[in-house]
């Protein structure tokens, strides 16, 4: 594109100002030559202080960002989420009360409600735009859905492990031990279907009268009552009424229970690995060397690059999983990015796709030819766009296979 060309694009960023993510991106902006974006927050979209169409055109690229450390707008979700129809069993709160929830750090509040409020502001702040997208709502609300992300894999074949809801829902701790007893699953991973981060994340072991959950949801009694919150430490709970409180807690809140399955290993630590795709490529990666069977890296796992990993893995098994991974992603047309979780067995060929994050693609310090997840997006973006144009904001919704 000429330098005319490029002076008339404009990148408009929806994103909360305190994000990290805001400052990567536009340095990236400014190392391709570009200017920085508009940013518009979370914040100011929702009390209506600011549009989407103010900065709409036929040069508009807007970046949708993960609406993270805010509570202001957290809230602001939870608040829209309490007129959305919807008929789970989840705790609700009316707008009103939820505009005068009290700031609690960490604490679980209202997941499902919010994930309704954020899917029903992202569609409706998308549908009437007429520039272009980098990752459209549509797939963004998609690939937050644990529940429906994983029934798009499975109908794309591509590897995931096996679900314990893909028939009915788990609604509580005992219907869970039923569910394993029925499927001869001794271990499981429950997942809140809408949490992000190992968020409401659970490793469960149930043999016989043993029982053990792993997870990052802290429990805590406080003036007689129970209370729930995420942490940045690991808790292992061992005592029955503790691990029931815990998943009935989450499962009101719709869970995606899977199998646990094995990792393969790095001096006998399992890992996993978190792979960028960007226009339909593999491209970024990086080993996550778990310190518990969550292997986020905020929770303290290792960062290890992909010249560490065994030779036990061949060139062609590789090959496989990375093409898998962008298998994965095209079940999502309407992206740009995306980022896959993906799990290696220990036979070092066998692999599944755990999850697909649409905001999966802070990878700090990981490059791709020496460039970083955003300066690679902007710059095949701008390939892309040489040709005909990437995605419409307000086309119509695809099926996603």
């Amino acid at each position: 594109m000429t330098n005319s060309q490029l002076d008339m694009i404009n990148f408009v960023l929806i994103a909360n100002p305190q994000s990290r993510r805001v400052d990567l991106f536009q340095q990236a902006l400014r190392g391709c030559g570009l200017s920085m974006a508009q940013l518009v927050s979370y914040e100011e979209l929702l009390a209506e202080k600011d549009s989407l169409t103010d900065w709409d055109g036929s040069n508009a690229w807007f970046r949708f960002e993960a609406p993270e450390r805010n509570f202001v707008v957290d809230r602001g979700f939870v608040a829209t989420g309490a007129v959305v129809d919807d008929s789970g069993d989840h705790q609700r709160i009316s707008a009103t009360a939820a505009y005068q929830l009290p700031e609690d750090k960490g604490r679980i509040l209202y997941p499902r409600q919010w994930y309704l409020g954020w899917r029903h502001c992202l569609q409706s702040w998308a549908q009437p735009l007429q520039g272009q997208v980098m990752n459209h709502p549509d797939n963004i609300v998609s690939m937050f859905d644990k529940i429906r992300c994983q029934r798009i894999l499975e109908n794309a074949d591509i590897p995931i492990p096996c679900s314990l809801v893909r028939k009915e829902p788990i609604q509580n701790y005992d219907q869970l031990k039923e569910r394993m007893a029925q499927q001869g699953c001794r271990r499981v991973f429950i997942k809140l279907a809408h949490g992000s981060s190992a968020s409401g994340v659970v490793a469960y072991d149930y043999r016989g009268e043993n029982e053990r959950a792993i997870t990052t949801v802290e429990r805590t009694m406080e003036q007689g009552k129970l209370r729930f919150y995420n942490s940045r430490k690991v808790y292992q709970y061992r005592n029955l009424q503790h691990i029931a409180e815990i998943i009935n807690f989450l499962a009101k809140e719709t869970i995606q229970v899977e199998a646990w399955m094995p990792k393969a290993r790095i001096d006998g630590r399992e890992f996993d690995l978190r792979v960028v795709v960007i226009g339909g490529e593999a491209k970024h990666v990086v080993v996550r060397v778990g310190k518990s069977p969550m292997t986020n890296l905020h929770l303290g796992s290792d960062r290890k690059s992909i010249t560490d990993l065994p030779s036990a893995l061949t060139a062609d098994n590789w090959a496989t999983m990375m093409h898998t991974c962008e298998q994965a992603a095209a079940c999502f047309p309407k992206s740009l990015y995306c980022g896959i979780d993906l799990l290696i067995a220990p036979n070092f060929k066998d692999h599944y796709v755990l999850e697909v994050n649409a905001f999966g693609d802070l990878l700090r310090g990981i490059t791709w030819q020496g460039q970083d997840t955003y300066t690679t997006e902007i710059k095949t973006l701008l390939q892309q766009h040489q040709g005909l144009p990437y995605v419409h904001a307000s086309s119509t919704h695809q099926t996603e296979r």
